[in-house]
């Protein structure tokens, strides 16, 4: 459900109380839509410390997920074992295999896209509007093997 940035603006100038009953609305319908198999995503920071706490006053015995890449702090990892029934996952790649393997992550995923475009395409038209903005007639032209 998108939310117009109107809506967005009104909600954000409601009372607390009136934001605490609008989220607990919103946790019963998840967790209603899914049966109850449902965990909270925590990553130990604020937002999800209460998010985590709003959904337990309401279903306690939720599982709460916590992927532990490495590049937490310490402080993090240790506030994480404060919290009772919390899932930790650790990645089946450890995050320097994944820069040695795939490069360091692009800040902008439209970047990221137009990066995954011009490796993977066989179109000239496409790499080089990507690449200089522009196709074949306007700039340089990169063949296949040039990236």
């Amino acid at each position: 459900m998108k939310v117009e940035q109107w809506q967005l603006n009104q909600r954000q100038k409601l009372p607390l109380e009136a934001k605490e009953k609008l989220t607990k609305k919103r946790i019963k319908d998840w967790y209603e839509h899914w049966d109850g198999e449902v965990y909270v995503g925590f990553s130990g920071g604020k937002d999800s410390t209460v998010l985590l706490d709003q959904t337990r006053k309401l279903y306690p015995e939720i599982p709460a997920v916590f992927v532990d890449t490495g590049l937490e702090y310490p402080e993090i990892r240790n506030f994480i074992k404060t919290i009772d029934n919390v899932i930790c996952l650790k990645p089946m790649m450890p995050f320097h295999k994944v820069i040695e393997k795939y490069g360091y992550p692009i800040i902008s995923k439209e970047n990221a896209q137009k990066i995954d475009e011009i490796r993977n395409t066989k179109s000239d038209k496409l790499r080089n509007k990507r690449m200089y903005g522009c196709s074949k007639g306007h700039g340089s032209y990169l063949k296949n093997g040039d990236i």
